[in-house]
């Protein structure tokens, strides 16, 4: 399991913290804005992860009805949210080509 968080879980904080810090530079407020609380989330949930498991799905922890449950919804809520961003980005992208 440590395999998950280091194949999965790092990457996704590395690059939703870069991706944010890069809307604050090009100073994309509303994408900035977006981007910062999911970054923060993620940040926040692999702080606290408990000593002794293997990371933020732990694979003897999920299998509580409770904690299956609580994943799942935070796996369909990021599935709306990062539906969401890629509309807003390429609502962008095409304003972009097309003001140039």
């Amino acid at each position: 399991m440590v395999c998950v968080c280091v194949c999965w879980v790092i990457p996704e904080m590395v690059g939703q913290c870069l991706s944010t810090m890069l809307m604050l530079v090009s100073m994309h407020w509303f994408i900035f804005l977006l981007n910062l609380p999911v970054a923060v989330w993620n940040m926040y949930r692999y702080a606290k992860v408990p000593m002794g498991n293997m990371g933020v799905y732990d694979p003897t922890e999920i299998h509580n009805r409770g904690q299956l449950k609580s994943h799942m919804k935070e796996a369909m809520i990021k599935l709306g949210y990062h539906l969401l961003c890629f509309f807003i980005y390429l609502y962008s992208m095409i304003l972009a080509l097309i003001n140039d």
